[in-house]
């Protein structure tokens, strides 16, 4: 089964946000550019697998390897992914950028739980925050790129794709502006992760987002239930003959 996830920035009114001074307008729709699109950029760790895992805390190490990568995968089974392990995969790459007044939704392609990210412009970190699948995300311009603070994530979801566990202590900074190359409109996002609990030391990625020139379309997550249950099948598949060349 494959899925792409696409996020998208709504713009209530352009041209208040640009009068205000608030930021640039990046309203559109960008996917995350692979192949011939990424030719000529930097792109710092594109393997997000491998670079998660060879941070990895002695202990996280024995959880990943003890996870079952099928039954213990929430964004397999149409529950919420999480945002830390989408830079590095072609699935919640994807995605609608809507800046309004004080916060920067993007909105991902496949329709779920986790699927609609804010990042607030006009405050702080609420105290006592209550763990949560995407975090509190808080932003501010720096010229023309915007800077963005995550914390209060809960410990349910992955690092990557390989099951690398991260805990409540996950911290992520990232940098996001907006570039042309070769006649095409992108935004780089820079990242940072830090988890003293589950990271032996932070890493860091960068990922670029082509902007498209058309719109994004509905796509909700197993709504062909002959599909997902085939990849499901299969997957499982490849488990038990992993399971069986152990024993």
């Amino acid at each position: 089964m494959v899925k792409t996830h696409f996020f998208a920035i709504l713009a209530l009114s352009t041209i208040a946000y640009a009068e205000n001074g608030t930021g640039p307008d990046w309203t559109g729709f960008y996917m995350l550019a692979r192949g011939r699109d990424l030719a000529g950029l930097n792109v710092i760790n594109p393997d997000l697998n491998k670079t998660a895992i060879a941070h990895l805390q002695p202990w996280a190490k024995l959880k990943m390897e003890a996870t079952n990568g099928i039954a213990d995968d929430t964004g397999a089974v149409c529950l919420p992914a999480g945002i830390l392990r989408a830079p590095g995969t072609p699935f919640s790459g994807n995605f609608l950028w809507l800046p309004l007044r004080d916060v920067v939704i993007m909105a991902f392609w496949e329709i779920n739980t986790s699927r609609v990210r804010r990042i607030y412009l006009n405050r702080q970190h609420p105290q006592n925050l209550l763990p949560t699948w995407n975090g509190d995300s808080i932003g501010h311009w720096e010229g023309d790129t915007l800077v963005v603070d995550t914390v209060g994530f809960n410990d349910k979801s992955w690092l990557s794709a390989e099951m690398t566990p991260h805990t409540e202590e996950t911290h992520l900074t990232e940098r996001m502006r907006q570039i042309e190359h070769n006649n095409n409109t992108y935004i780089e996002l820079a990242g940072k992760v830090e988890d003293r609990h589950a990271l032996t030391s932070a890493y860091t990625y960068t990922r670029y987002y082509k902007k498209q020139n058309h719109e994004m379309d509905e796509h909700v997550c197993a709504d062909d239930m002959t599909l997902w249950k085939q990849w499901r099948n299969d997957n499982l598949k490849k488990e038990y003959d992993r399971a069986r060349e152990v024993k």
